[in-house]
């Protein structure tokens, strides 16, 4: 085994399994003022933000629900404004809304953030936050290890109201973790058994999802793949996949699940040849196949966008997006070529 380090992020606990949201009761125990954030269609179309304020009882101090997709500055910026004097954050929602609570906490000085998850995006185990500079179409953002939140809270029956579409499209970008890490993260005793697993479940557990939407224990299985996929942040360097991810949606509006179902597999394709014989071997094991025919062919199976022209990109802005990537612009460029 070659030397190295493992770096751990600030969770310290995480309640699993359905049920768990009333733990959220417990958490805001030593809380003055609990503040919750939201986004709308939660708000509006589903009892679940009166079920949070409803547990957090006399220590809610108010609700922020309108925190956009690709998590907009000016958002933020409300959020944080709305939420002063808050001792505990509550996010509840997918990758947007929690970056997004990780963005107010820092302008808070980061008090507790107990996160709740309803995609399977895995942006609560990450210290990497974007949130979009609406006046440039960029998304920005900043890394710091004290955005992640201490407290987790994974419920299947919190997700049931998830469309469709972004529960399954999360699942692949939570995929998407775990093959970059497997692929770029170089060997690791920790990451590379966690990030296998989890492409492993994620593979096996998202057609059976679709087919069956109303099995709890399968939503549960995957909130556990995504995890695993991410298992270590701090640990899995971002490949173009995820990188052009965060430029595509930022610039056009294809939300983050949609970028992986169109870049996974081109980025697959450019990889191969590349890495070390036993480690895209070890991936086809768990992907059960070649891994970019297999994710292809999962993105198709789940019925799933994967062309940039299906979101209107134009052609003609694929150089230049590419030559953003300096000495990877080639790789870039057929990458976006190939989802084209």
């Amino acid at each position: 085994m070659r030397r190295g380090t493992h770096t751990f992020l600030r969770t310290e606990r995480v309640h699993f399994g359905a049920g768990s949201l009333q733990e959220i009761r417990e958490e805001a125990r030593s809380a003055d003022r609990a503040f919750l954030v939201t986004g709308r269609t939660l708000s509006e179309e589903t009892g679940l933000v009166r079920r949070v304020e409803e547990l957090l009882g006399e220590r809610h101090a108010g609700t922020f629900a309108r925190m956009g997709q690709h998590t907009p500055g000016s958002a933020v910026e409300r959020a944080a404004e709305a939420a002063r004097g808050a001792d505990l954050l509550v996010s509840l929602g997918g990758g947007s809304v929690i970056d997004g609570t990780k963005a107010v906490a820092r302008e808070l000085g980061y008090p507790r953030h107990v996160a709740v998850p309803t995609t399977l995006s895995g942006a609560e185990w990450a210290h990497r936050v974007g949130v979009t500079d609406e006046a440039a179409g960029r998304k920005a953002g900043f890394r710091d290890e004290r955005a992640v939140p201490p407290v987790v809270v994974l419920d299947p029956e919190a997700t049931v109201h998830t469309p469709e579409r972004l529960w399954l499209s999360t699942g692949i970008r939570a995929l998407d973790h775990a093959v970059e890490g497997v692929l770029y993260g170089g060997e690791h005793p920790v990451t590379d058994v966690t990030g296998l697993e989890g492409a492993r479940r994620l593979v096996r557990c998202l057609p059976r999802s679709k087919r069956e939407p109303e099995d709890l224990e399968v939503r549960a299985q995957l909130q556990v793949a995504a995890w695993l996929a991410y298992f270590g942040p701090a640990n899995t360097p971002m490949g173009l996949s995820h990188e052009l991810g965060r430029r595509l949606g930022a610039s056009y509006g294809i939300p983050h699940g949609i970028t992986s179902c169109m870049t996974l597999a081109p980025s697959l394709e450019r990889m191969r040849g590349r890495v070390r014989a036993e480690r895209w071997e070890a991936l086809r094991e768990a992907l059960g196949g070649d891994p970019a025919e297999r994710v292809a062919g999962l993105v198709e199976e789940l019925g799933l966008p994967s062309r940039l022209r299906e979101f209107g990109v134009p052609e003609g802005d694929l150089e230049k997006i590419a030559a953003e990537y300096g000495e990877r612009a080639e790789d870039a460029l057929a990458i976006l070529r190939a989802a084209r």
